[in-house]
This record gives C-alpha cells, sequence and structure tokens, in this order.
C-alpha cells in the first residue's frame, strides 16, 4: 500500500510525449516553489494499492498515443518500495516510466528506483545556494545525482528559474557544470516559476516567502539568457 495526492490522466509538461502522471504523497524537501505543498504530509492523501492504481491509469491508455507514466509527487522516492512495485507492473504492461525527483533519498532506495525507470528527471533547486529554496541535505541530492551517472538511464536535468532566487549568472553557470557530470544527459530544461500554486500555501495556512519580495517570475528573454549561462546547450 502507499499513499498517493493525485492522478492526472493526461499531461505533456511531464516526461516525453503524452502521459499520465501519478503524484505521490509525502515530501522532505519543501521548496520555496513548490507546487504541490499539499502533498508535503505523508499521512494525508490517499491510501491504495499498486493494483488499484495500475487498473485506474489502465482506464487512461486509449487517451495517449503511447502508454507513458511519470511518477511525481510530492517525493517518490519517500515511499521507495511502492514507487519500485508500481515501476514494475506498469513496465510489465507496456508502460514507459518516468521517476520525477529531487534525489531526497537514501543512496540504496535512489539506485534501486532510479535504475528501474526509463527515465529520471532530476530536479536540482539551486547549486550554490540551495538552503534559499529547499528544507533538506543537499549533500545528499549531490551525492545522488552523481550516482546517476553511473546508471545506464536517460536522464533530463531540470531547474525552476525564479528571479532574485535562482537566477544568478553563477549558479546557471555551477548548473551547467552538474549538468556535464552526467554522460547520460538528454536535456537541461529551465522551467519558469509558476506562481498557480500560491493559492494553496495560502489555504494550508503557510508563509510562502516568494510573495514577500519582487515578483518571482521570470519572461521568456530570461529563459533563453539562462539557458545560455549554463552552457550546456551549445555543446
Amino acid at each position: 500500500m502507499g499513499r498517493i495526492q493525485s492522478i492526472h490522466s493526461f499531461s505533456t509538461v511531464d516526461g516525453p510525449g503524452t502521459r499520465s502522471v501519478v503524484f505521490f504523497q509525502g515530501c522532505p524537501v519543501r521548496c520555496v516553489f513548490c507546487q504541490n505543498p499539499d502533498s508535503w504530509d505523508p499521512l494525508a492523501g490517499e491510501e491504495i494499492s499498486v493494483e488499484s492504481l495500475i487498473k485506474r491509469l489502465e482506464r487512461f491508455r486509449s487517451f495517449l498515443a503511447e502508454p507513458g507514466l511519470t511518477i511525481s509527487g510530492g517525493e517518490p522516492l519517500a515511499q521507495p518500495k511502492f514507487a519500485l512495485e508500481l515501476i514494475k507492473e506498469a513496465k510489465n504492461l507496456g508502460w514507459h516510466v518516468a521517476l520525477d525527483t529531487s534525489g531526497a533519498c537514501s543512496a540504496e532506495r535512489f539506485i534501486e528506483v532510479a535504475g528501474a525507470v526509463d527515465l529520471v528527471m532530476f530536479s536540482i533547486k539551486h547549486p550554490l545556494y540551495p538552503e534559499r529554496v529547499m528544507g533538506y541535505d543537499y549533500g545528499k541530492v549531490l551525492e545522488n545525482w552523481r550516482r546517476l551517472a553511473h546508471l545506464s538511464v536517460p536522464v533530463w536535468l531540470r531547474y525552476v528559474l525564479i528571479s532574485g532566487w535562482t537566477d544568478e549568472p553563477e549558479a546557471l553557470k555551477a548548473l551547467g557544470e552538474l549538468a556535464q557530470e552526467n554522460p547520460n544527459l538528454e536535456r537541461l530544461e529551465i522551467l519558469p516559476y509558476n506562481s498557480l500554486a500560491e493559492n494553496k500555501w495560502t489555504k494550508l495556512g503557510l508563509a510562502n516567502p516568494l510573495q514577500s519580495g519582487p515578483k518571482p517570475g521570470v519572461t521568456e528573454e530570461q529563459l533563453k539568457q539562462a539557458e545560455d549561462l549554463t552552457g550546456w546547450l551549445k555543446r
């Protein structure tokens, strides 16, 4: 049994092609730009078995060009046994499975789960000042990022660009250096901060530091400049 926050039947922004997404419940990272703060509590959400979850996902198969599944959160690695069982069952049924993770997990569990999927989408929160935007040990995250280079699995590296928080040129250059470390990296995605979840923070009674300063949103031009600063796309 595991706990999930929600299931999205159809998505075009959570991995390649069109996919279904399962958002896991529970996350120790607690990013200031989190889109799902209601997923932090590990005891909330819906309790469900892998068998029941697979049955729900199979209903969506006919709406997808190819059966694609992304497990996200929250943090899927907060429920590693449940995640691994879901991955195995989905792959047995022909689903392409992607793991969307911050790398917040023990080394053993990370290798086990990341090594079982078809794609790892790894989110680095801030390569220089992680304590500014997250509440988890960045050293452990960085170790798992480097372990990922030794697994034969395709990788996407993701980074949320927030004006005044994660957009320093030196941070973007450091991000590019991290990208160079992984020989399996297929894509480096610079994503714009999305303010749509701010009402969730308010409803949950959570103070969002991004709302008390300058506007954190970014423009397309800023995204392009950030991509250029990483240096990775110029290879």
